[in-house]
């Protein structure tokens, strides 16, 4: 099964998840435990209470909007023959990392890079020149300066580790996962079980969402529960591609689902650095967890230091911080400390859909974080929404709102040395949002 074919699986999955969540259509109540009635009086309500919160959160972005310290003010892009921006770090002096190249949009699942677009590490100046631009044989996913100036680069199941002149240093393939002759038999018994669990649950949610589009096309605007029309075309075309794809993977071969399997579990979310260590992460043999692998700076001796993390749609950032990482564990609405070793130091946060400034809201948040020029800890939300914490998990302000399309995904975030630029990743656009401090 190609890598192409893989993302169909994943994405489709991803896209009708974020659409169930988008259209927030509560649960239906059981009718063997309430009449009729009684369970539409109870979703009304809770559609009620949704609208409610999201009222008051778009309200409270608003506001923030137009008095928190950095209002936005200018984006960032790459000329269309380059593709989008993929991804970025700070450097300093007004300077930024860019990853380059042709983008898939968020939840498409169909094939649609275009090839002529290559995939490169760019070095941008204060002014927005490139400076310089490295061609990559991979998709990259993430990039991290190390305390020497140079840069690491992650994505597929490749790592670049580039100087701060643009020279190629190293590259490696998966460090951290390893596959001996003698446990492929097992290892093919488990990607088999796991196959036939995500078709199982991929036929179940394919159900639920062609139920939910024969409720919605009986919808009239302003009744609960309504969604514009391009929403159910949405829904439904993914409907039919969830459909194909579960044919597809239910006549995969053996050598198709190890091969799907080692796709998975080879790939790089994120990548961090120290001067004396690389941490990467990437998903757990079983299940739908995160791990988090600890080499040496050569890339040696691989060790897997954190596991059971909790994220969505293939998001789980870490960052280097002060003694150890900080993990934006988003499906548990929380930022875990952990230590070199893997050790927790201390989690804060939690969820919060009435009080944006209380806690973390949406499905899954915060996405991303990054230290300050001060070293307390940036957080960013789906919605575009910034704030500062200190490392002991005190919320201290909003630093600001970017306006993005909210939605389960990367929202890189850097600060720039002096304090006075805030970016954030606009995935969907594949531009960065800069945002000024005010006064």
């Amino acid at each position: 099964m190609t890598q192409g074919a893989t993302f169909v699986a994943y994405a489709v999955a991803a896209i009708l998840a974020w659409f169930a969540y988008a259209s927030h259509k509560p649960a239906e109540v059981p009718s063997a435990r309430l009449n009729r009635a009684t369970a539409i009086k109870a979703q009304e309500t809770a559609q009620a209470q949704y609208e409610e919160h999201q009222k008051r959160e778009r309200e409270s972005l608003d506001e923030f909007r137009r008095t928190s310290p950095y209002r936005q003010a200018r984006t960032i892009s790459v000329d269309t023959s380059s593709g989008k921006i993929l991804g970025f770090c700070t450097l300093g002096a007004g300077r930024l990392a860019l990853l380059t190249g042709a983008a898939r949009p968020y939840g498409a699942a169909t094939e649609t890079s275009d090839p002529a677009i290559g995939n490169r590490l760019v070095w941008l100046a204060a002014d927005g020149q490139e400076e310089r631009a490295v061609p990559l044989d991979f998709v990259p996913r993430s990039v991290t300066t190390a305390p020497d100036g140079s840069l690491w680069v992650a994505g597929d199941a490749s790592i670049a580790h580039l100087s701060a002149t643009g020279e190629i240093l190293a590259t490696a393939e998966s460090p951290h996962f390893t596959l001996e002759p003698e446990g492929r038999e097992e290892f093919l018994a488990e990607a088999k079980a796991r196959q036939e669990m995500l078709v199982k649950q991929m036929a179940e949610s394919l159900q639920q969402q062609t139920d939910t589009v024969a409720e919605l096309e009986q919808k009239q605007e302003g009744e609960p529960g309504f969604a514009p029309q391009e929403m159910v075309e949405r829904v439904k075309e993914g409907c039919q591609s969830m459909k194909k794809s579960i044919e597809t993977m239910s006549s995969m071969t053996d050598e198709q689902i190890m091969e799907n399997e080692l796709v998975r579990l080879r790939q790089i979310h994120r990548i961090a650095a120290t001067a004396e260590n690389v941490f990467l992460v990437a998903q757990q043999p079983t299940g739908y967890g995160y791990s988090v692998w600890r080499c040496g700076s050569d890339l040696s001796s691989p060790v897997r230091i954190v596991e059971g993390l909790s994220g969505c749609c293939g998001q789980m950032d870490i960052q280097s911080v002060d003694g150890g990482l900080a993990i934006a564990e988003n499906s548990r609405h929380h930022v875990r400390l952990v230590d070199i070793e893997g050790e927790e130091i201390r989690t804060f946060g939690e969820r919060s859909e009435a009080d944006i400034t209380k806690g973390f809201g949406g499905c899954c948040n915060p996405m991303n974080t990054c230290l300050d020029n001060t070293g307390c800890l940036l957080t960013s939300e789906s919605n575009g929404l910034v704030k500062r914490y200190s490392l002991e998990g005190e919320m201290q302000e909003v630093v600001g709102v970017a306006d993005v399309e909210a939605g389960c995904k990367n929202s890189s975030i850097g600060l720039s040395a002096d304090g006075s630029s805030l970016y954030y990743l606009d995935v969907h656009k594949g531009t960065i949002v800069v945002l000024e401090k005010a006064g």
